[in-house]
């Protein structure tokens, strides 16, 4: 070997492994955790070792020539192809689509061919002997060799393609760009491969060059590395630390010893109302805390610096536009030289704050009217019952009820009745001193807290300017509606010592004024109690009235008006309680209504008349309808429909000689259900009649949305006939109205034979009334169908 041929070789195989070597100590440097890194490092290594390994093959006697390729050179570039396989299918995310496993037998697939072979065939199966000409020596390949040969190069196009199709996906310019590097490295790699290789084919009857060079090409690989790092491609713990810093939620600052902003994340940017850093540095955060409390915080981050770091210190402070925010603070003491700095973590709690208020707002208040609410108003009495223990001043008690606003409900919905509600809070707050407190309980009930009183004037005084309010109508829809409110009075210390108890006490006043005919107020006295224990016992024997079989039905005859026959009946309840004697319906029914009763009593009339109605079926009045209420919380069940299929199951009456009358209030407030629940009654078969028809506001819309097939005319208008003109003219338009609407139509209260006349002469189909029979017991009533 000539004095040259050392130095030759040291530049052609030491110095590009001295490069490779180190490239892969930085790789694996940036982040020795990342597989991507781990990857990269592993390839750019191993083709540092198998340059270095050509460069002592060209030490070596030509002896080792052939062992060197066969066993440690070439084993070392196949796995070095294989990793940078794996690399390629790990920097684009791949391994969610293939496990790990896979893509790691994939990339094996020709070092693993080799091994096999050549421990199967030997040395012979891939090298024909050893070239030695000069200053180099080569192995010769055999053809298997240029198999292995073509693995790899279809592994460089397999890794052209993953470029390809990754910097498609990218999302980012900058990510695509990464993409272009890497796919620019390996064609460009693969490309100089194929033309040293052919240079050297070219070259070789001038001048010996071995086919080994070709692998100095792998420096591009490590060049392109070099290129990738600059783009960040391959992650370093520093780097993953500083997109934490600048893509957190969370805002980050640093500032100095006196609260001076040095830097500030794009969190902290939005939380101080700023887009660019370079805004906020050397700014004051103490300049953006609310003035009241600037100087006491500032003074308490000095101390911060000295007794250690601040945990959730709430602040709040004015954004760059003065709107007002609520942070929590987390503060940390670093020192970067002899100078100190505070890392300040900060969350934006603005919207938790506001949210806590909107909660305790809820919690205190009525979200219709905003009115204290019936929590907030106990515990300011409680309070205020404390405070005057100590004082002789009075505290009033005034529960407000409004006498007439189901009827808004009824008749305009209740989208009208919340409009009414928030008008009369209105009224009534404008009416109440300050220093008294107004609540609304819920429903149509309000309260009043009537504080700092000494004489029951002023309480009377007060009651007397509350009841102004309800002698003024409240304007709906053009329509002027007088409510009325019934007003109940409790004073401390004469009527009670507790809270409850002067509320409970208010309310029996309140029941006592609207017993006595609404619209008034009441002050209460021992007397009042009376009354409602009567209710009380009533409701008591009404949930013994049922097991002890007390309730009986009457039947009020339903006839023809042209022909004057017998055709229907309605079934009417009727109490005869063993205590209280006989209880007119118009005294309990309410009170069922109120205490849930009715729906048990409700379904004990229709299961009592469908079991008659089957009886009088088996008699031969096969064209007897029978009529029956239902109540509106007895309709409004969920099972209502249910529970009427199986009373005519059980009964075994005909479903067409039975008809359910409602009144329009009952669904007008809840058209959507009640059309369904309908519409589920009549395909069993029933008829429904419209109860009272003509006192509601939309009577004519709720006919024709609903199947009803039966119209019964409020009594009021049949009486109105006889009164005035108009009245008749009523009825006459109701009666044409229903035909036109393919309605039979009824008349109810039908009690003079004048009265009778006019509706034969109007047309009406069917009547009722005491002109005919009143309600009768069964037994007088199957007299009268005998005589028929």
């Amino acid at each position: 070997m000539s004095d040259y041929q050392p130095i030759l070789l040291l530049l052609l195989f030491i110095v590009p492994v001295i490069y490779l070597m180190d490239t892969s100590l930085v790789i694996i440097r940036r982040n020795a955790n990342h597989m991507e890194n781990r990857l990269a490092s592993l390839t750019t290594a191993s083709l540092a070792v198998m340059i270095f390994f050509q460069y002592v093959q060209q030490l070596l006697p030509e002896a080792y020539t052939l062992n060197l390729a066969a066993y440690l050179i070439y084993p070392v570039s196949i796995a070095a192809a294989g990793c940078g396989l794996l690399f390629h299918l790990a920097a684009a995310k791949v391994y969610h689509r293939l496990s790990h496993t896979k893509c790691i037998m994939i990339s094996a697939v020709p070092l693993v061919l080799y091994v096999v072979l050549i421990v199967a065939k030997g040395t012979g199966f891939f090298f024909l002997g050893v070239k030695s000409e000069e200053l180099w020596k080569q192995a010769l390949f055999a053809p298997a060799m240029y198999i292995i040969f073509g693995l790899i190069v279809l592994i460089s196009i397999l890794n052209l393609v993953i470029c390809l199709a990754a910097r498609t996906r990218a999302a980012s310019i900058v990510e695509r760009q990464r993409w272009l590097v890497l796919f620019k490295a390996n064609l460009y790699y693969l490309l100089a491969a194929v033309l040293v290789s052919v240079t050297v084919v070219s070259l070789a009857p001038y001048f010996y060059i071995p086919d080994s060079v070709v692998f100095l090409v792998t420096i591009i690989w490590c060049i392109s590395l070099r290129i990738y790092m600059k783009y960040d491609i391959l992650p370093s713990a520093k780097k993953k630390y500083e997109l934490l810093y600048q893509f957190s939620p969370t805002a980050i600052m640093m500032l100095d010893k006196h609260m001076i902003i040095k830097e500030a994340n794009p969190g902290a940017l939005s939380v101080l109302g700023y887009k660019k850093e370079n805004e906020v540095q050397n700014l004051s955060l103490a300049a953006f805390i609310e003035g009241s409390e600037r100087a006491s915080i500032a003074e308490e981050y000095q101390a911060s610096l000295l007794k250690g770091a601040w945990r959730n210190r709430e602040i709040a402070i004015l954004d760059r536009a003065g709107k007002k925010r609520v942070i929590l603070m987390d503060t940390e003491l670093m020192a970067e030289g002899e100078r100190l700095f505070v890392l300040a973590v900060i969350r934006d709690i603005t919207q938790q704050k506001e949210e806590a208020s909107l909660v305790h707002f809820m919690a205190h208040h009525d979200m219709l009217t905003k009115l204290p609410n019936r929590y907030h108003f106990n515990r300011e009495l409680e309070a205020s019952l404390e405070a005057v223990k100590t004082s002789k001043a009075l505290l009033g008690v005034m529960l407000v009820d409004l006498d007439r606003f189901k009827l808004i409900n009824d008749t305009l919905g209740h989208q009208y009745g919340d409009e009414a509600l928030n008008e009369v809070a209105k009224r009534l707050y404008n009416s109440v001193d300050k220093r008294h407190l107004l609540a609304r309980l819920g429903g149509d009930e309000f309260i009043i807290l009537i504080r700092g009183a000494h004489e029951y004037d002023e309480i009377v005084s007060l009651a007397e300017n509350i009841h102004q309010v309800f002698q003024l109508p409240i304007s709906l829809q053009g329509q002027d509606f007088y409510l009325g409110g019934s007003i109940g009075i409790s004073v401390h210390p004469f009527d009670d010592d507790s809270s409850d108890g002067l509320i409970k006490r208010a309310d029996i006043a309140m029941y006592n004024a609207k017993h006595s005919g609404g619209n008034q107020y009441r002050l209460y006295t021992n007397e009042m109690i009376a009354l409602v224990q009567r209710d009380v016992r009533l409701e008591k024997h009404l949930r013994k009235a049922l097991k002890r079989k007390e309730f009986v039905l009457y039947y009020q005859p339903q006839v023809d008006l042209e022909t004057g026959k017998l055709i229907g009946a309605e079934a009417l309840i009727r109490w005869h309680s063993a205590e209280l004697g006989i209880v007119h319906p118009g005294e309990f029914i309410t009170l069922a209504e109120q205490t849930g009763l009715i729906n048990e009593i409700g379904q004990w009339v229709i299961a009592e008349a469908c079991q008659q109605g089957r009886l009088w079926q088996e008699q031969g009045w096969d064209d007897f309808m029978l009529s029956v209420n239902v109540s509106s919380r007895q309709f409004m069940q969920p099972d209502f429909v249910n529970k009427v299929q199986d009373i005519l199951r059980s009964s075994r009456l005909v479903p067409d000689r039975l008809c359910l009358e409602i009144t329009e209030s009952m669904v007008v407030n809840n058209l959507n259900v009640a059309r369904k629940m309908l519409d589920e009654l009549v395909a069993l078969g029933i008829h429904i009649a419209i109860d009272d028809f003509g006192t509601g506001y939309s009577s004519l819309s709720v006919i024709r949305q609903l199947p009803i097939a039966i119209i019964k005319i409020d009594r009021s208008f049949i009486t109105d006939m006889d009164a005035y003109q108009g009245g008749l003219s009523i009825v006459k338009t109701i009666v044409s109205m229903g035909h036109d609407l393919h309605k039979q139509v009824v008349a109810e209260g039908v009690e003079t034979k004048e009265q009778r006349d006019r509706l034969r002469q109007l047309g009406c189909d069917k009547a009722q009334g005491f002109f005919y029979h009143k309600p009768l017991p069964l037994a007088e009533f199957n007299k009268l169908i005998a005589a028929k």
